[in-house]
């Protein structure tokens, strides 16, 4: 008896129709809005450091060194004593340079008392002022030569690495260290022809270094060579960078980014949002829990995002991941980028 009832409880069951699931699961995508970032257009090239200024300190007399007044390396002011050369010669020369322009002088006074006694004339008179010029030009002669022999900066600067002792003996024009000014420094770099257009002065530029990998260096254009090169059609182009903490060295090979446009409220959304139909670019937007496919226009492509110039305003829903199984109008699930679609 128990089980003929069983059966009969079942078999409405078994003779119900069977039918499959009705509302068959929404597909699971990625969504992300748009977000605003700074965007730039930007000439890239490459260049390398100068120095602001650079000369080497030389001397203009000959002489043999006798004292060196600075370290290498070390940074000097303008006017301040570099070398002292030996000057024994060039005060003796100075000793008689005065006492030449001593008897010229007295032989001049003479000759102005004769000649208005009557008892000299005029031709007397001028050999002796003539003589007297000679040896006033002969002691400034002999006092420049002496002051030669102190060798001073030129101006404020960062020594280099010397090139000679105490003791040696140099010739007029040798080399004894180079002088050098590190803040601020110039960039010399060239463009195309074609993007002559496109540079001016006081535009900003940007430096990057292998040295320094997670920094990029301020500076502007100063100078603009009006002539291009015939070889290399190139436009030579400097620039000036900020070295305060002297960083940066003359020398040093650079990438220059010339800003050639700004944008600071670009809308970027991710490269894997954006889905190619032939010559169009689309991507599928949810709106009110359905897709909505849109055509856009790109601009710049920066760390796998990608600037939309046209076709979104920014307050959109984009599905980043999950479109190839979608199709417009049909109602799908969403879930945050990154956390699996």
């Amino acid at each position: 008896m128990s089980v003929c009832r069983s059966v009969i409880l079942l078999l409405p069951l078994l003779l119900a129709p069977f039918s499959p699931v009705q509302a068959e699961l929404a597909p699971l995508v990625e969504v992300v809005q748009p977000e605003q970032r700074l965007v730039r257009d930007e000439l890239v090239t490459f260049g390398s450091l100068r120095s602001d200024e650079s000369t080497l300190i030389r001397p203009e007399v000959e002489g043999r060194v006798a004292a060196l007044h600075f370290q290498e390396g070390m940074a000097v002011k303008g006017g301040a004593l570099l070398v002292s050369l030996d000057d024994s010669i060039a005060r003796a020369e100075l000793a008689q340079a005065r006492a030449n322009l001593d008897l010229a002088e007295k032989s001049f006074q003479r000759a102005q008392l004769l000649f208005k006694r009557g008892a000299s004339n005029a031709q007397a008179l001028d050999e002796a002022q003539s003589q007297q010029q000679a040896a006033r030009a002969s002691l400034a002669l002999a006092q420049a030569r002496l002051d030669k022999t102190l060798i001073r900066a030129p101006y404020d600067g960062v020594l280099g690495l010397r090139q000679v002792s105490v003791g040696d003996y140099l010739n007029a024009g040798d080399n004894i260290v180079n002088l050098e000014v590190l803040d601020p420094l110039k960039v010399d770099f060239r463009v195309p022809q074609k993007a002559v257009s496109q540079v001016r002065l006081q535009q900003r530029i940007e430096l990057s270094l292998d040295a320094y990998p997670n920094e990029r260096f301020q500076g502007e254009i100063i100078a603009l060579n009006p002539r291009l090169d015939e070889v290399g059609r190139s436009q030579a182009i400097r620039a000036q960078v900020a070295n305060r903490d002297q960083r940066l060295k003359p020398g040093q090979f650079v990438k220059v980014s010339v800003i050639l446009a700004e944008r600071p409220q670009a809308l970027m959304i991710p490269e894997e949002a954006i889905m190619p139909m032939g010559q169009q670019l689309m991507v599928n937007l949810l709106v009110a829990g359905k897709v909505e496919r849109r055509v856009i226009r790109i601009g710049q492509r920066l760390n796998g995002w990608a600037e939309v110039v046209e076709g979104l305003q920014g307050g959109e829903t984009v599905i980043s991941a999950g479109w190839q199984k979608v199709v417009p109008g049909r109602e799908v699930r969403s879930v945050p980028r990154g956390q699996g679609a």
